[in-house]
């Protein structure tokens, strides 16, 4: 060997010995006194929100003196971002995608101050706190035209109120499209008393969004389901997202897009022995999604806000708007695994150039031997030079459930609290429609029964009712129905009143070809039947299915999917003051009108909790008036196939 081949051996050798022996004394030196909690072992992978808590953190809430007052100020905006490395525009509560997530404690009281950055004159915005019953504050619901106005840009309004419930919670906006457009988040509300409790049922918590991406903004996308180009066809996402972070494929990219390589995912850290809390959204504005990990037996202990008795299972299939809490025993043999989630093909008419409907993370096992901290502080030290993780886990192919757009069956779960179903005091039939229109070239919009929602402009329904405005006062808005406004509502809306107290059952028959999430506001409900098509045609309800009602025990919950050509039985108690909206989740659906409202008990609220800035907000939108109007698409499209001349 030469001497210069030797020196340069040797170099390398003492190189390599001066590496070990730093990583060693980090180890000693560092390592052994940082912490790897768990809000640690997620790799914030670029992004800059951090939607995690370490079980010191919500051991804290739980420990904290209540009632406290939790000040959370918000600021609205567009923002650029790439997810997926696709670069688009969004609309961001504080820069963060996903948005804060809210954690406290029941008897706490909110107090979120939102402020409207957003630059044009008619993006107003709203934020709507998903299954909260919002008891004795129906006008902080967030629903504009039914609660309050839009908050209007360069405006703010606090939402105040109580957090009287436990459980799984989001929060998301309800104005336009923006929730599509990235404005969501979680809200977890903790309770000493609880079924399941942290550090006897459980040694830390994980928190998962899961969420269909577009690479076009909201509006985009919107314009395309009402032109006569979409076929009534609703736009199906271009990629999931888990945690706001997915990896898309840069050559399958349309020019018409800025696409940077070397986006990441996020990766999780079990350690073994250790049991596992994983509350799961879906936050998603269209896509069912079927979740589950390699390996791991999902344990399910909540359904959107409902504890229930532990029920094992190896997928769910969640719906938009969703929420399942299961806990996981970190007992795999293998050292990584994958975390998987599909979106639901069967949901869909179409399929996108590039689309694939699934898409996962890796969750990777850690033990306290000094190899695996060396490793693990390697991985931490040198994350951008290691190649990532490729686990040799498998799916559970033979256990899974087929892709049929249809909810997880809940009809055995039954919750911790049970309560007596009681007798019907008034029975609704509804039946949800996408239907289009020759006279509008063909542009689908929701229909319930045989009104598509549609608000008047600056009179919300609440303040309607209270007697703060006069809706007939206001610029009539043309409606889909082409029927007049309505007399005291002003828009095209059905509203239906409710005796204070009264139990309703709601009979939900779905004529579609596609499935329709349904959530109801202020309430939970009883599910009492699910019924989906069958061979011999449409599943519609009849009165000999009553006697299949499950009425020991069922499952209460705020979201319930009608499958397609199929229906669903819910049954209510009307007992919380208010109007309350009742709606298709499927963002597209629900924008081209997809809702109703019941109005319970208005007659015993008085108007006090109406807020100055809520009826300011309401005076802008009603002197702006008919800048607000948007043209019906078809009348768009007849007047551009006008012939020259």
């Amino acid at each position: 060997m030469s001497p210069s081949l030797l020196s340069c051996s040797r170099n390398a050798l003492l190189l390599f010995i001066l590496y070990c022996l730093i990583i060693v004394s980090l180890q000693h030196t560092v390592i052994s006194h940082v912490r790897f909690p768990y809000i640690d072992r997620i790799r914030t992978s670029g992004s800059p929100t951090q939607i995690q808590a370490s079980a010191k953190v919500i051991q804290a809430i739980y420990d904290a003196e209540s009632p406290t007052v939790h000040d959370l100020n918000w600021r609205v905006r567009n923002e650029t971002r790439a997810p997926d490395g696709v670069a688009r525009e969004m609309v961001l509560v504080n820069g963060q995608f996903p948005g804060p997530v809210i954690r406290a404690k029941k008897g706490d009281t909110l107090r979120v101050h939102v402020q409207n950055d957003l630059p044009i004159f008619n993006q107003s915005t709203s934020v709507h706190f998903h299954g909260l019953y919002q008891r004795g504050t129906n006008v902080m619901d967030g629903v504009p035209g039914v609660t309050q106005c839009g908050i209007p840009p360069g405006s703010q309004l606090t939402y105040v109120f109580d957090l009287k419930q436990s459980g799984t919670f989001w929060w998301h906006s309800h104005s336009k499209l923006q929730r599509i457009d990235g404005m969501f988040g979680g809200l977890i509300v903790y309770d000493p008393e609880e079924s399941y409790i942290l550090g006897r049922d459980y040694d830390e918590e994980i928190f998962i969004v899961l969420h269909d991406h577009y690479h076009d903004v909201g509006d985009t996308n919107f314009d395309w389901y009402l032109s006569k180009l979409s076929a009534g066809f609703e736009p199906v996402p271009d990629i999931g997202l888990i945690n706001g972070q997915g990896i898309a494929n840069c050559s399958q990219i349309p020019k018409r897009y800025t696409c940077t390589s070397g986006a990441s995912r996020q990766t999780f850290q079990f350690k073994r022995g250790q049991r596992y809390r994983l509350r799961i959204l879906n936050s998603s504005a269209f896509s069912e999604m079927t979740f589950s990990i390699d390996d791991h037996i999902l344990n399910v202990i909540e359904v959107d806000s409902t504890e229930v008795e532990g029920s094992s299972t190896y997928s769910l299939s969640i719906s938009p708007g969703q929420r399942y809490s299961v806990i996981v025993e970190a007992d795999s043999n293998l050292d990584s695994v994958y975390m998987r989630a599909q979106m639901q093909s069967s949901c869909f008419k179409y399929r996108p150039y590039g689309y694939r409907s699934d898409f996962s993370t890796v969750v990777e096992y850690v033990s306290p031997s000094p190899t695996a901290s060396i490793k693990q502080a390697a991985r931490w030290l040198f994350n951008s030079w290691m190649p990532p993780v490729r686990p040799r886990s498998s799916r559970w192919n033979d256990v899974l459930p087929p892709d049929e757009c249809i909810d997880f069956d809940v009809s055995s779960l039954k919750p911790k609290l049970a309560l007596d179903v009681p007798e019907p005091d008034v029975r609704y039939t509804i039946s949800p429609k996408n239907m289009q229109f020759d006279r509008m070239h063909l542009a689908p919009f929701g229909f319930i029964n045989r009104t598509s929602f549609l608000p008047a402009i600056g009179a919300p329904n609440l303040q309607v009712a209270l007697g703060f405005v006069n809706a007939s006062d206001t610029v009539p808005v043309p409606t889909i129905s082409g029927r007049h406004n309505t007399a005291i509502w002003g828009g095209d809306q059905l509203l239906t009143e409710i005796p204070l107290g009264s139990v309703v059952e709601l009979i939900i028959n779905n004529d579609d070809e596609g499935a329709h999430p349904f959530h109801l506001h202020g309430h939970d409900f009883w599910v009492l039947r699910v019924y989906a098509e069958t061979k011999a045609g449409v599943g519609h309800w009849r009165p000999e299915y009553v006697s299949s009602y499950v009425l020991d025990n069922p499952i209460r919950r705020d979201v319930v999917t009608i499958p397609r050509l199929g229906h669903a039985v819910i049954r209510f108690r009307a007992d919380n003051p208010g109007i309350w909206a009742f709606h298709c989740h499927i963002a597209w659906h629900l924008a081209s009108g997809m809702m109703m409202q019941f109005s319970v008990g208005v007659d015993k609220m008085d108007g006090s909790s109406v807020t100055d800035q809520m009826l300011e907000h309401c005076q802008i939108e009603r002197e702006l008036g008919a800048k607000l109007i948007r043209p019906l698409p078809g009348d768009e499209m007849r007047r551009n196939d006008q012939p020259l001349g």
